[in-house]
Formats: C-alpha cells, structure tokens, sequence
C-alpha cells in the first residue's frame, strides 16, 4: 500500500476526484488559498499534465493559458475548462506570444505556476523567458517541487544572476518531502514562491530558504546522490525502451 500525502481535503472547494493532482496536501492548501486572495485576472500554468492544480486555478482566474508538451492534456481537459486556452508545445517558445495576447486584450497577468520540465536546465529556461519580457504589473510566481534538488538548483541559481524584479523570494514556501508515489527516497513537491514587480529597483536579494537544513540533510540521505549524476544516461535509456517496444515511466506524461 502507498500511503496518500494529498487526501483528504476538508475544504469548501469542491475537488473534481477525476483529475490527477500531483501535490502534497499543504501544497494543495497552499495554492487554493492563494488563488482565492489574488483572483487573477489572468493565470499561466506551465506543465498541464492532467488538470489537478488547473481546476483550482481556473475557478479563481477570469482567463487562464495552460502550456504542456502534450496534446492529451487539451484532449482530456478541455471540455471541462471553458475559460482555458490550452497551449501545447515547449513553454519557452510558447510564452512570449502569450504575453503579448494578454497585453493586446488589455488584461491583467496576475499569476504563473511553474510545473514543466523538471530539469535545472528546464526550470532555468522557464524563469529566464518570463523574466525577459517587459511585464507591466506585479505577477506571483509559484514553482512546484522546489525540494528536487535539480528543480531548486535551477531556481536559486536564475535567481543568483537575476536579482531585478523580484521583491521576494522564498524556496521553501512549503516543504517538499521524500514522494509517496514508490520511489525510493526521491525528494520532489514542495513550492517556491517569486513576488515579480517591473517598478522594483533590483537592490540586492535575499534568497529565503526557511528549510535549508532539512533540505540538506535530507538529501544527503537521498536517491539523488547518485541518481542525478547518472541523468546523462536517461535519453540512451529512452532509446532502449523504444527498440524493446517497452513502456517508459515517462510517457504517462505525453499519452493518457
């Protein structure tokens, strides 16, 4: 038996049980209350998969754009999000033009969420097409799974070299943990939190990581140690498992 870290959910907001939503519960808590205090005008979400933190921000969002690599999160979800174009394709290429729709419209981008590719290259990327473009109003960036090392040395290393802009941040917003999905000792969830404001100065930032210790000793305890550094061998794994005509772990993100 695989223990359940997400439910329940004592709640007033009604969770749609048919979608996959891959947080803790605190995180879970985390984003409904945030997205009930900003009621963005407009939200991103980068990284759709199958619509768990979706349904949340769509019901306090006017307009929502949710970017995924995988046609499938449109297949599945759009009929149950009408305020939701869904954007398929890679969310650095995609992001820019979104931007720009929502500044020709004339609204508001209130809020992202970051849950792409879980790669410090990946979440380097992200950050740095976001931070490129010249946003006009203040936007709260939330990034899930700040606790993966690989994640979080992608965000506090953009971070380190792009202090403009940002009025707060703090990596450990909620704290990520070893998963509940069978994995052995991977370290993943948790939320980072980027407060975005184009009038701010750029004095100099404190990088707030309030479980700094946890985080260390956890890792040093981890799967990570080692997997991590043999990341290199992955894509000639994918290979092999497409010869074999086996079924990689992966693919549940790009076909359900």
């Amino acid at each position: 038996m695989i223990d359940d870290i997400g439910n329940p959910l004592l709640t007033d907001f009604k969770v749609d049980e048919s979608l996959d939503w891959q947080m803790s519960r605190s995180e879970k808590y985390c984003l409904m209350g945030l997205m009930k205090k900003l009621s963005p005008d407009v939200s991103i979400e980068i990284g759709t998969f199958k619509g768990g933190s979706l349904q949340v921000i769509s019901h306090y969002s006017q307009k929502v754009y949710s970017i995924d690599i995988s046609d499938s999160s449109r297949k599945f979800l759009s009929p149950k999000f009408p305020n939701v174009d869904f954007v398929v394709g890679d969310s650095v290429q995609c992001i820019t033009d979104i931007f720009q729709q929502i500044e020709k419209e004339g609204r508001r981008l209130d809020f992202i969420l970051v849950d792409g590719d879980h790669t410090r290259k990946g979440v380097y990327r992200d950050l740095e097409a976001i931070f490129k473009y010249p946003h006009k109003h203040p936007i709260t960036i939330l990034m899930h799974d700040s606790f993966n090392p690989e994640c979080r040395k992608g965000i506090r290393t953009f971070l380190e070299s792009h202090t403009e802009f940002v009025t707060y941040a703090e990596l450990d917003y909620v704290t990520g943990s070893y998963w509940h999905n069978g994995t052995y000792r991977e370290m993943w969830g948790g939320l980072a939190l980027i407060n975005y404001d184009p009038q701010h100065a750029g004095q100099k930032l404190h990088i707030n990581q309030s479980q700094r210790h946890l985080f260390e000793s956890t890792y040093l305890h981890s799967a990570h140690l080692l997997k991590d550094r043999l990341a290199f061998l992955f894509p000639l794994k994918r290979r092999i498992f497409k010869t074999l005509g086996l079924k990689n772990r992966d693919d549940i993100y790009y076909d359900f």
